[in-house]
């Protein structure tokens, strides 16, 4: 059966279960059950079945599809590595796992990104293909808007964190920085991190209702540093210094690659949370 469409917040948790139970299996606390063949699982079967042929013209599906069949393949040669007892080989493969995970939540989060440009562009919010993201077309709202909403009353100060919007916001961020390379940077303006819609419910809600857990502390630590060298690259750029800028740029894309793994590591940590939601995201 082709899959015609694609959960895209179940993906993202299916590979970072894949990835945990791996390493239980690593550190001898899971059983070493086969993991099912890239072209077999959700991910793959729509891949196969319809990424490909509806996003084709978008270069994120075919990287998707390279670094999916990498990472189940490694997965496999991790739990071949563990059955042989082979420990610093699991360990190695593990690595480039994990590291493969990031990629997958990043490119996925990217063609997202991609779907919801695309149809701006072409002046057909229609063409989205779900309710979620069709939230996210900038009428009347922006991405940075939508992605934090208030619980309770007006007024509360609490506020629940729409994961999928903070994600793709911090991806919007290094797209319209490399639109700043070539103007400049003099259209963009630096936010610093405490008004950003995410810092604003790490420092509030989430700190207060959670309490300075060491995943919160860890995604606030690296998103005031995404923070600081986007200030950097506009800046930079504002002031001609094109080698600063672009070693800034490359640092905020590795930083924007970190606070989606974490954003997604965190949406599992906190499935049952009211104070994060994710919405129902499709392709």
């Amino acid at each position: 059966m082709i899959a015609t469409e694609l959960d895209v917040n179940a993906a993202r948790l299916a590979h970072l279960r894949w990835e945990a139970a791996l390493e239980a299996t690593v550190n001898g606390e899971g059983t070493q059950e086969p993991l099912m063949g890239h072209e077999d699982c959700d991910l793959g079967a729509w891949i196969y079945g319809t990424g490909l042929s509806r996003y084709g013209k978008l270069g994120a599906v075919w990287q998707l599809k390279t670094a999916h069949k990498r990472f189940h393949h490694l997965a496999e040669e991790t739990l071949s590595a563990c059955a042989a007892g082979k420990a610093e080989r699991a360990v190695e493969k593990l690595a480039a796992v994990r590291k493969l995970s990031g990629e997958i939540l990043f490119l996925l989060t990217s063609l997202e990104l991609d779907v919801i440009e695309a149809a701006i562009s072409s002046a057909q919010p229609n063409d989205i293909p779900s309710r979620l993201m069709r939230a996210f077309f900038p009428k009347p709202l922006p991405l940075n808007i939508i992605s934090i909403q208030a619980l309770g009353g007006a007024g509360s100060g609490r506020h629940t964190l729409n994961v999928t919007g903070a994600r793709l916001v911090h991806l919007k961020w290094i797209r319209d920085l490399q639109s700043a390379f070539r103007g400049h940077g003099k259209a963009m303006r630096a936010q610093p991190s405490d008004e950003c819609s995410l810092g604003i419910w790490i420092h509030g809600t989430a700190m207060r209702e959670l309490g300075a857990t060491e995943a919160l502390k860890n995604l606030d630590a690296v998103h005031k540093r995404f923070h600081r060298e986007v200030d950097i690259v506009i800046s930079s750029l504002n002031h001609g210094k094109l080698r600063t800028a672009d070693e800034a740029y490359e640092e905020a894309l590795v930083l924007s690659g970190e606070i989606i793994t974490l954003l997604t590591r965190l949406q599992v940590e906190l499935a049952d949370s009211h104070v994060l939601s994710a919405g129902s995201s499709k392709l």
